[in-house]
């Protein structure tokens, strides 16, 4: 059945009487207003309502009993009010006996022709106004659970990653994957902590070892307390497991304390008061301490910075290799005389970032077998700057000169291959004050293959001997 849209028919047949009932029903409070906008009448059959409404209301202009911000609307109803249809409904503000509260009205007007007044109905809004208060306060509430919620994970995080246990928290099923683990257990196990979370606890552990260990698991989610086992992991080695279960969002997880039966792989080893003086870790230049496999135990904040890593966790476990340039020639064989000797080596090298920048460094390593096998390394940056005044003779400078004084003379074709030529020999040049001579590691910085170099330095009369002599 279609809506009417003749409401004249619709009350055409009622009764005064009846037309003041079905008003009364819509509306929480009337107001009868003549033209200048003062009022003449107020009804209400709100009793929570009447008892804040002021009373001495009547012969006072409508404006000056509401609140300053409703002024402008009350002036819209107002104007909006005439005999044909019923204004836009506005929320209006009305003053009540008590200081510093207002009632919120929702109020629409319209102008009678039977005796020329403005009759304004309004509907009380305060429940609504009530509810969002009582939402603001609820959210201020919930707000301000959660910001302590988050202090105490804060809290919780730091006692997870100060304390000297290694720590790993599994969830439990049939990988077992690892959702979390503190520095003690990424610097124990050698493996980066972005290369473990998500990866299978059970893949750390040698394949004889798996089933004893997945019994071992099971039982501990069985049964209430604490639960050790000894078992090895990759690498062999020997550690005990210390476990227990517990619930989080309804999900079962394990916390896994794992402790080093190895007293020469003690975790006291892997502190850094253990494998690196304090001041280092403030020190200008890149540092680090690795097993003598390359496997990075330890950096300081230079080295971080000059890796553009986020941080220690991401570097620890990880091979010093990843953050080499591509020809690491001269690094691998000072690695293989440091392996095994408590000597000291140096090597000039590159450091790459996932940007693809790379940092030209000159690397100092000395290695040491007491009272655990690993390589100390001090990368220092070497800048430019240091050797700016090297090679670049008067007779270049005054090529430049004579250059931009063939402007005129000579066509720019010609001028342009001198010029190129000019700077591809400063660049060469300047490469090998950086490098100290290296031609692998300055062909590297240049972005040439080394054979290209060579014929370059052969082309500039840079080198006495031929090509063949010089790989």
């Amino acid at each position: 059945m279609p809506i009417s849209q003749h409401p004249n028919k619709l009350f055409q047949d009622l009764s005064g009487k009846e037309l003041s009932h079905i008003a009364q029903a819509s509306a929480d409070i009337s107001f009868v207003l003549d033209d200048f906008g003062s009022i003449q009448d107020v009804y209400s059959h709100n009793e929570s309502l009447v008892k804040h409404i002021p009373d001495d209301l009547i012969g006072k202009k409508w404006l000056e009993v509401v609140e300053p911000d409703s002024r402008k609307k009350v002036q819209y109803l107002l104007d909006d009010a005439n005999p044909d249809n019923i204004s836009k409904f506005r929320q209006i503000n009305l003053s009540t006996n008590e200081k510093n509260i207002a009632l919120p009205i929702m109020c629409a007007s319209i102008k009678t022709l039977s005796n020329q007044k403005i009759v304004v109905i309004g509907r009380d809004l305060t429940p609504t106004a009530q509810l969002q208060q009582n939402l603001v306060a609820a959210q201020k509430e919930i707000s301000q659970n959660q910001l302590q919620i988050n202090q105490l994970e804060e809290r919780f995080r730091s006692i997870f990653e100060i304390g000297v246990e290694s720590i790993i928290i599994v969830e439990v099923n049939d990988g077992y994957p690892i959702v979390e683990m503190n520095g003690n257990a990424i610097k124990q196990l050698l493996l980066a902590k972005n290369h473990c979370v998500g990866k299978s606890f059970l893949s750390l552990l040698p394949a004889d070892e798996i089933n004893k260990v997945k019994v071992f698991l099971q039982e501990v989610l069985e049964t209430s307390g604490l639960r050790v086992l000894d078992t090895f992991i990759v690498g062999d080695k020997e550690l005990r497991i210390s476990a227990t279960s517990f619930i989080n969002s309804g999900k079962p997880y394990l916390l896994l304390n794992l402790k080093s039966l190895d007293p020469t792989n003690s975790a006291s080893l892997l502190e850094s008061d253990s494998l690196a003086v304090k001041a280092i870790e403030d020190n200008a230049y890149g540092f680090i301490v690795c097993t003598p496999e390359g496997l990075i135990l330890k950096a300081n904040k230079a080295f971080i910075k000059l890796s553009n890593t986020k941080g220690e966790q991401e570097l620890i476990g990880t091979s010093i290799q990843n953050y080499l340039g591509s020809e690491t020639a001269d690094f691998e064989r000072m690695m293989q005389s440091l392996k095994g000797k408590a000597s000291a080596q140096a090597c000039v090298s590159s450091i790459s970032n996932k940007n693809g920048g790379i940092k030209l460094v000159d690397i100092s390593a000395v290695s040491v077998s007491q009272p655990r096998a690993c390589i100390g390394m001090i990368f220092r940056q070497i800048d430019s700057r240091q050797n700016k005044d090297k090679r670049i003779d008067k007779k270049l400078v005054r090529s430049s000169e004579e250059l931009s004084m063939l402007v005129g003379k000579v066509p720019l074709k010609e001028i342009l291959a001198e010029t190129t030529d000019l700077i591809e020999q400063l660049c060469i040049k300047a490469a090998l004050d950086l490098t100290k001579d290296n031609r692998v590691s300055a062909s590297e910085i240049l972005g040439l293959s080394r054979q290209s170099l060579y014929i370059k330095l052969r082309k500039y009369g840079l080198v006495d001997y031929d090509i063949k002599d010089m790989d």
